[in-house]
């Protein structure tokens, strides 16, 4: 079995249906839960900034590209990045149970996402580092100090991040289909530091010159002393704009992998259970070495949909809705705004940071929006065909502007909360999407590209939940939903176009027991 074959394989197990859920562990074991934060016990810790969210540049000029001049990389710069990427947005407590939210969103807040950092002397440190962002404190935690000869061996003018995944926090509540939870939040991850980076008038980009094999080791994730498997899925140059990927040279690499390092991993769990399928996957999606792809980009050019609103503060607001009234609605020109929004020509922060052409489509189920008839939708937003859709489809262009087809009328509150496993969250909001892609093309690629394509969907759900909080409203991102019913409902056969995320925007109902606490207690600003 080729391994484009065998993800194939992992794609079906995977799948829910009405008839049978994919493998998973079918209750909540809450004895072997994971704890929510990877720490590094006895590691030197670099406290972090606090910018006051109030100092915002407009919410709609992020998206357009990288803001003004970039801002210096040092300690000011670096907090905020991270502040407004990947850092804690609240606390909340019900019952004598107290969790945290934060900037980026995660399926089930769960949070398998980790990040690390290579940054170069004068930035945070003396020294140059290597550290892990802990999200708990913000704070960086220093496994280790570069050697001065292997720091000059650093790309100039920025910083090196890897996202990593820890799969185990996943698989705890959803079994085999945790893979795909992980790469929907690695490209939640993407677009919020993304967004962060243009604030500070620098960009985010993926590095394709290193196979993903090798990263392990060269952020210590490989060493002895971790009872959970983690490893890193992207490694990303964040920095002032450049016009080419910088070539990161043996000799960093070599001396990166023989660091002693500082810091011992926390267990997260005090049980396990192996999920094989889930394991196969990883090591047959790992990307080998790829060739460099040019990092210049146009700029697009910055709408003005919401005058006088800041972003930082909608950055930290942004929350996953548990309900929906069943009863807002929204005008037509809104949910056209939201979906200019997501066209990668029109959003360059943050869909050219990965190099990947556009190759998720959306399928619209309307049910409240003032002057768009309630119905199925497509927005051919990859500019690829939609091959295999029904001929029955009626294919009426709805708005001069965008992509946006009329496939039925009616309505469809009924069929999109099945759709999504039966949750009325689906059909309670103005509109559902659910993001299609090409299997098929993508794997004709390799399989390095299927989880590229959860990147993409955590990409536009990031930027759905922003649109969303923009406008008074609330999303959530859905992933449970039956696969082979929403093939059906489009007449697809094969893996022409396959079902990868569900998302559901409206107005929230907020359960009133809830204790809403800040993030941190004292945040430190100078």
């Amino acid at each position: 079995m080729t391994p484009e074959d065998a993800v194939r394989a992992y794609h079906r197990l995977s799948m829910h249906s009405p008839q049978q859920f994919a493998p998973g562990p079918g209750r909540l074991d809450w004895a072997t839960q994971p704890a929510p934060f990877r720490r590094y016990d006895g590691a030197r810790l670099i406290e972090l900034l606090h910018r006051p969210q109030e100092e915002s540049p407009p919410y709609d000029s992020v998206f357009a590209g990288p803001l003004g001049e970039p801002a210096p990389l040092d300690l000011a710069g670096v907090s905020q990045l991270l502040y407004d990427s990947l850092a804690l947005s609240a606390w909340k407590e019900a019952g004598g149970n107290r969790w945290a939210l934060r900037v980026n969103p995660s399926s089930g807040n769960l949070h398998p996402t980790e990040a690390y950092l290579l940054l170069p002397a004068g930035a945070v440190d003396t020294s140059a580092v290597l550290a892990h962002y802990t999200a708990e404190a913000h704070a960086l935690e220093v496994r280790a100090e570069l050697p001065a000869a292997l720091a000059d061996e650093l790309p100039g003018g920025g910083l090196l991040l890897a996202l990593s995944s820890i799969p185990w926090r996943e698989a705890w509540k959803y079994g085999e289909r945790a893979y795909r939870y992980c790469h929907h939040d690695l490209g939640h991850a993407l677009a919020c530091l993304s967004i962060a980076a243009s604030v500070l008038g620098w960009e985010v980009r993926l590095l394709r010159g290193i196979g993903e094999m090798r990263l392990d080791a060269l952020f210590g994730l490989d060493r002895d002393g971790f009872h959970e498997r983690e490893a890193v899925d992207a490694l990303l140059w964040i920095g002032p704009p450049q016009d080419v990927e910088p070539v990161l040279p043996e000799r960093l690499l070599a001396g990166l992998q023989a660091l002693e390092l500082s810091g011992r991993p926390n267990r997260l769990s005090r049980q396990y259970r192996d999920w094989p399928e889930l394991e196969r996957v990883h090591g047959l999606c790992r990307a080998p070495a790829l060739p460099p792809r040019p990092w210049q980009a146009a700029l697009a050019q910055s709408t003005v949909d919401n005058p006088g609103l800041p972003l930082r503060p909608i950055l930290h607001r942004r929350r996953s809705a548990q309900a929906l009234d069943g009863r807002g609605g929204i005008q037509a020109e809104l949910l056209l705004a939201w979906l200019r929004r997501l066209l990668p020509a029109n959003s360059p922060v943050p869909f050219v940071c990965t190099g990947e052409p556009a190759r998720v489509d959306l399928l619209l189920f309307v049910h409240r929006v003032q002057g768009l008839d309630p119905g199925l939708y497509w927005l051919a937003r990859s500019g690829r065909p939609a091959a295999g859709l029904r001929e029955d489809f009626l294919w009426q262009k709805v708005d001069d502007e965008l992509p946006l087809y009329r496939l039925l009328q009616g309505d469809a509150r009924g069929l999109s909360a099945f759709l999504s496993c039966g949750q009325d969250i689906a059909s309670d909001g103005c509109v559902a999407f659910a993001m299609l892609a090409d299997l098929d093309a993508a794997l004709a690629e390799g399989a390095w590209c299927y989880p590229r394509l959860y990147w993409e969907c955590g990409q536009i759900g990031q930027l759905l939940y922003l649109e969303a909080e923009a406008a008074g409203l609330s999303g959530t991102g859905i992933g449970c939903f039956f696969d082979p019913a929403v093939h059906e409902l489009l007449g697809l056969d094969g893996d022409s176009l396959v079902s990868l995320y569900h998302f559901t925007i409206g107005r929230a109902v907020w359960d009133t027991r809830l204790t809403s606490l800040p993030a941190y207690p004292e945040p430190r600003r100078d």
